[in-house]
């Protein structure tokens, strides 16, 4: 999995999406594969190879590639499960299916709770669209015909119709910032808000 090409998708996003904090991630994608019965896009592969899963600007978060559940779950299987539930139920397996085969699976969730996904009918998951079902109570759905690594890189430069978000802090303003959510959780332990370096103010504040 992965190509010169997926490479050179990440290379030209580098430039918009900086960090100290790219550390890759260890997937055993071929048991992945197996969990979900399909390869996964190779560009997202290449992503995950070279930054990761983790946080985007504190206004998006790249999901960890997980293994599918039938149980409750957060994460990818959480964050697919909430898109499955807002997609045309026509386009759903049948009732009573185990098979974790999804019209969608979602790899990102916004700040403002939109789910990010691919559409997955295309038996060639590097040709897989990337969705986008906005949660502002209408459950609408847009589809891009780009890989999850143009996608990124059009949001951040500002160069689809229109912001795909219901939250506009990615759009078309330039280079982002991106924290892995290991050294995310670290800073957030050691009282360090990850998007200011700044001691977090709600660092050992207790909630009812």
């Amino acid at each position: 999995m992965g190509s010169p090409v997926d490479s050179a998708a990440v290379q030209a996003l580098s430039p918009l999406l900086l960090s100290d904090y790219a550390v890759g991630e260890q997937v055993d994608w071929l048991r992945l594969s197996r969990s979900w019965e399909t390869d996964f896009p190779s560009d997202y592969v290449a992503f995950m190879s070279a930054y990761g899963a983790g946080g985007i600007s504190d206004a998006f978060e790249l999901l960890r590639p997980d293994e599918f559940s039938t149980e409750d779950a957060d994460g990818m299987t959480g964050e697919t499960a909430n898109a499955r539930a807002v997609w045309p139920s026509a386009s759903l397996p049948t009732e009573g299916s185990s098979s974790p085969k999804s019209p969608v699976i979602a790899w990102g969730v916004t700040a403002g709770a939109d789910v990010v996904c691919w559409l997955t009918g295309n038996e060639n998951p590097d040709r897989w669209p990337v969705a986008v079902v906005s949660r502002d109570g209408f459950s609408r759905w847009t589809s891009y015909e780009c890989g999850m690594v143009e996608f990124l890189r059009r949001v951040f430069s500002g160069e689809l119709v229109a912001c795909p978000f219901s939250d506009a802090t990615l759009w078309g303003t330039g280079a982002q910032k991106f924290v892995h959510w290991k050294e995310e959780r670290r800073l957030l332990e050691s009282g360090v808000d990850p998007w200011t370096g700044e001691p977090d103010p709600l660092a050992g504040v207790g909630f009812d």
